[in-house]
């Protein structure tokens, strides 16, 4: 039988083309949508993540971990005028975890600064693009040595003559309790200044630190008219220990001070304890729950803004906003901002996030649930309040998009055409996220699945098993490949791939005693082919243009894990590794064998 009704049956993901949305449409029964385009995940204490600058050209420079292999440190640059993006990657496979994600800073000549560094690292590094206002190549990175640095945020001095760089870093010592976190030393806010654009920087100034044996101080910087504007919440420990508070210091002519100008201490006598900063909001409180800090700002008139989470369960996050009025601390809620948004769950305490707009801190985005049910995902907000916080009204932004809309990022002095940038996908775990960036105007595609090595689709959570596949299983695209040698991906269950690279396309199951592939290398570059790999039960059987070329046997079953899988499509696995470089069409999963004959149906 080789009616359309028959090659319905056990369709289980049916991938024709990108809509305009950049969303990939899924045409089977099951509707499995998905997210395209450029790979990118951050984490939201590492800024500035974006900045737009008005010079010899209007671009906002962006900055982010994706890249090639889904582990690089990548620099863009979008020009307004010429609606495009270029991008640069400044280390190739540095890391997959998102804690690692750069930060950008303008010097006066134009000049891009970009600082990036591991997640407890040796070191923090930077380096300085070749020429102002282009990505296009950077000179060889330099290194700030520490102990165990993170979070690198540049920000200018008030004053506007100098650099100032505030990171994270420890003393590395290892914790006497049993501690499942894994517990490495207090985490301590410590910032260096540069007085010549970043070429030399200054010895270290410890500002303020946390409790005795808690994991660390996290700490975010605003700037204002003469001051620097510090937030901070104390974390007991890492993954879902409790986090504490949401505190606060002015930094003014190397002291800190309260909001009211009351003197906190000079660091460069003893750096602030926890106990000395002023609490915006405590924890400890009747009614108050776990907080953490997102993001901050300075308003027009010099007052410090804070946009926080609390946890009153972690299905039910509450987002937050705290204004100092001149007098007091007022404390609003926002939103609701429903539950965690991690698969694998260990950071309980990850909200969907939030960015205020520096420009106008009248103005948040927020990444809030769609439902009370997690599979529905979350969905980007627009805030804004004219009564300080008191009310808010709210306009929907990433509208009908599937999956999860992640850590939002307000560029500074951000243009009226690109207002925010924000993530899609879904969320795994800090080092296997899949995610897409959004937000860009040119973020839109049509036609058939351009593979570029840098571009990936997240189909999100699906509900395949071991079960799934209980029939057989059919993968069959159209592909057109412009290299056949580099590693590419055209679809990743992780234990069934479709893939290209040494000169091969091959069809792979992965099972309880390994891996069995079945190869092809009789493929030409820019040649079509209708590619579709089977599995019986018995044998893998792969097939070009409907003819079989290549078969081997393979018992299973298939290794599919008890939770639900991702399906990723020109990618590797969580979209790392290398992407495949050419034009794929009419994907189909199947929970079956298709029969010879329908194959050669599906390829004509």
């Amino acid at each position: 039988m080789t009616g359309e009704p028959d090659r319905s049956r056990g369709l289980l993901g049916h991938w024709e083309e990108v809509s305009p949305g950049g969303i990939v449409r899924d045409r089977s029964p099951e509707g499995n949508d998905g997210n395209y385009g450029i790979d990118a995940r951050w984490i939201w204490f590492t800024n500035p993540r974006a900045t737009f600058h008005a010079g010899e050209r209007e671009a906002t420079y962006l900055a982010y971990l994706g890249g090639p292999t889904g582990r690089d440190v990548v620099v863009g640059a979008y020009d307004h005028d010429r609606e495009s993006l270029e991008s640069t990657v400044v280390e190739r496979d540095f890391s997959p975890d998102d804690h690692t994600n750069p930060s950008l800073a303008l010097r006066a000549d134009g000049r891009l600064l970009v600082f990036w560094g591991g997640h407890n690292g040796e070191s923090i590094r930077y380096t300085v693009s070749c020429e102002p206002e282009s990505v296009a190549g950077f000179g060889p990175p330099r290194r700030l040595e520490g102990e165990s640095v993170t979070y690198p945020n540049p920000i200018r001095s008030p004053d506007g003559d100098s650099l100032l760089l505030f990171y994270r870093d420890r003393i590395y010592t290892r914790d006497a309790t049993d501690d499942e976190y894994g517990y490495m030393g207090d985490g301590n806010c410590y910032l260096r200044r540069s007085d010549d654009e970043g070429a030399t920087w200054g010895d270290p100034t410890l500002l303020a630190v946390p409790p005795e044996g808690h994991y660390s101080l996290y700490a975010l910087p605003a700037r204002g008219p003469g001051a620097i504007h510090l937030f901070f919440t104390d974390a007991e420990r890492g993954g879902d220990a409790p986090k504490w508070n949401v505190m606060y210091a002015k930094l003014c002519d190397g002291r800190l001070y309260a909001a009211d100008d009351t003197l906190l201490g000079d660091p460069e006598e003893a750096p602030l304890e926890k106990e000395d900063l002023e609490t915006v909001y405590d924890s400890h409180a009747p009614g108050n729950h776990h907080a953490w800090l997102w993001d901050c700002a300075v308003d027009s008139e010099g007052r410090p803004v804070v946009a926080y989470a609390t946890f009153p369960s972690t299905l039910a996050h509450e987002y937050r906003y705290a204004r100092w009025t001149g007098e007091e601390w007022a404390d609003h809620p926002i939103a609701d901002a429903g539950p965690y948004i991690a698969r694998r769950p260990i950071e309980l305490h990850y909200s969907g996030g939030l960015s205020i707009d520096r420009s106008n801190p009248s103005v948040v985005y927020g990444c809030v649930a769609r439902g009370r049910n997690r599979s529905e995902g979350s969905v980007l907000t627009r805030f804004e309040t004219d009564t300080g916080g008191r009310t808010w009204s709210s306009t929907t932004v990433g509208r009908d998009r599937p999956g999860w809309d992640l850590r939002p990022v307000v560029p500074r002095n951000a243009s009226e055409e690109l207002p925010v940038l924000w993530l899609a996908g879904s969320y795994d775990h800090m080092d296997t996220s899949q995610t897409v960036l959004r937000g860009l105007p040119t973020d839109r595609h049509g036609g058939p699945l351009a593979g570029d090595g840098r571009r990936g689709v997240d189909l999100g959570l699906a509900p395949y098993g071991p079960w799934t596949f209980a029939d057989g299983l059919t993968v069959a695209a159209s592909i057109r490949l412009e290299d056949l040698d580099s590693p590419g991906t055209v679809a990743n269950l992780g234990s069934v791939t479709l893939e290209v690279g040494d000169g091969r396309i091959g069809f792979g199951l992965e099972g309880p005693n390994g891996k069995r592939a079945v190869p092809w290398d009789g493929a030409s570059e820019g040649e079509r082919y209708h590619v579709a790999g089977t599995w019986n039960g018995d044998r893998v059987v792969l097939r070009i243009d409907g003819e079989r070329v290549a078969e081997s046997g393979f018992e299973g079953p298939i290794a599919v894990g008890g939770d639900p899988e991702s399906w990723t499509l020109l990618k590797g696995e969580y979209l790392f590794d290398d992407g495949l470089e050419g034009r794929v069409s009419d994907l189909r999963l199947y929970g079956r064998a298709l029969s010879p004959a329908e194959i050669r149906a599906l390829a004509g």
